[in-house]
């Protein structure tokens, strides 16, 4: 059976862990059988619009398979939905499978009805979609999609560094991210406890505590990340998560979440996140409501409760270094598809 992984290709700054993820999903689904079919970013509206309506379709006759997956977003609605149609049109009994790594009515077109009811439309009309995890495939339910869902649970993180091997327990986390959208570091204050903070751009002074350790290529990060535990947080509050990509932690599965768990960390969640349940459940960190009294949260935690974080991450990072969870979720679908 022919297999095709289809993935947008963007210039991004190499210290930008932003496409790790679908690089990543596309080294691991080409390593389990498909052929990578890479589309290349269209600068401006004009040149998509062209590329949609010539380019696009000749590439796709000429790329016959029985199975596409497509990586989405893939940054132009008119290029996916000219895709789809060309799937449909020359090679009439193919399955089409969208990996979703971002739901853009969820993120950045929150009050964009007008796309909302695009992006729904475009995934009611694939065989099925691969999702974050439980709380996204539920809220799309709710959205009136009815193509068939699985949920991967944490994205899969390829990473070639060593473990990290905390051998005892020292109160410190740390946080790797877009540092201009965490506005709720500078309100971070520790005293028994510290914060190593990676990421761009570089800030200008945090309070005590939290400490400054530089920016790093995203395959190179976790060599130089140092904490007990790895943080999830967004927005402006120290209270809860807030603002447009807070509230979308209520249904994603954060990539910083694969890269500290790839790393052997367990990790810090807010305690409505989309993944809390199954941080819960698999012992992988804690789930918090807040962060305002963080030293004292850590300072709660005892060394052996600790390590068993620590052993059960560990664990879990060779699942992921491995590709098992996007591999996983594209068995499901092919069992659905295939039968």
């Amino acid at each position: 059976m022919k297999k095709i992984v289809i993935t947008s290709i963007l210039n991004k700054n190499e210290k930008d862990a932003g496409p790790k993820a679908k690089n990543d999903d596309r080294t691991i689904l080409v390593d389990y059988g498909f052929t990578p079919l890479n589309i290349v970013a269209q600068p401006n509206k004009l040149k998509k619009f062209i590329f949609a309506k010539s380019k696009l379709k000749k590439l796709i006759k000429e790329n016959a398979a029985d199975e596409y997956v497509i990586q989405y977003p893939l940054y132009s609605m008119i290029i996916i939905k000219e895709l789809i149609l060309a799937i449909r049109k020359y090679h009439v009994n193919a399955k089409i499978v969208i990996l979703i790594h971002d739901i853009e009515f969820l993120r950045i077109r929150k009050e964009d009805r007008r796309y909302r009811e695009k992006e729904k439309n475009m995934f009611n009309i694939v065989d099925a979609l691969i999702v974050h995890n439980d709380a996204m495939k539920k809220y799309l339910e709710q959205q009136g999609i009815k193509t068939p869902m699985i949920s991967q649970g944490v994205f899969d993180y390829l990473n070639n560094q060593e473990l990290i091997k905390n051998k005892e327990y020292k109160k410190e986390v740390c946080f790797a991210g877009n540092l201009e959208k965490s506005l709720f570091l500078k309100k971070l204050e520790l005293h028994s406890a510290k914060c190593n903070v990676y990421g761009l751009p570089k800030p200008e002074k945090f309070k005590q505590g939290v400490i400054y350790k530089g920016a790093f290529p995203a395959d190179e990060l976790p060599k130089y990340l140092e904490g007990d535990f790895g943080l999830i947080w967004d927005g402006s509050e120290l209270k809860t998560n807030g603002g447009v990509y807070g509230e979308y932690t209520k249904f994603n599965s954060p990539h910083k979440a694969s890269l500290y768990l790839s790393s052997g960390i367990p990790v810090i969640v807010w305690d409505k996140a989309g993944i809390a349940s199954f941080i819960r459940k698999n012992n992988l960190g804690i789930t918090v409501e807040s962060i305002e009294k963080l030293d004292d949260i850590l300072g709660k935690i005892n060394s052996s409760d600790y390590m068993e974080m620590k052993t059960n991450a560990e664990n879990y990072a060779l699942r992921i270094r491995k590709g098992e969870n996007v591999i996983t979720a594209v068995k499901d679908c092919e069992k659905l598809l295939f039968k």
